[in-house]
């Protein structure tokens, strides 16, 4: 299992199309990928978008990527680059 620390850097936070751009990235890995808020200790599964909307996460919101599975060295540095990248969208 990997752990990774991930910072939610894009203004609007993990909104629909930043849950829907992780959900769709984390399901091309056939490894589990959960998204845990370490505030709140609850751990989503980053494979549906409506678990990560609920996260309601904002802007600089501190959160851990756990990844298991056979692929999870790919996983982990796939979507670790989401996270550092804003998904694509300005950053503040």
């Amino acid at each position: 299992m990997i752990t990774t620390p991930v910072t939610v850097r894009n203004l609007l936070g993990l909104h629909a199309r930043a849950a829907n751009v992780l959900a769709q990235e984390a399901s091309l890995f056939s490894s589990v990928v959960e998204l845990e808020d370490p505030s709140s200790q609850r751990k989503v599964d980053a494979k549906s978008i409506m678990q990560l909307l609920m996260m309601a996460a904002g802007q600089g919101s501190e959160l851990i990527l756990h990844i298991s599975g056979d692929d999870q060295d790919q996983a982990n540095a796939a979507l670790k680059a989401l996270f550092d990248d804003g998904f694509g969208e300005p950053c503040g």
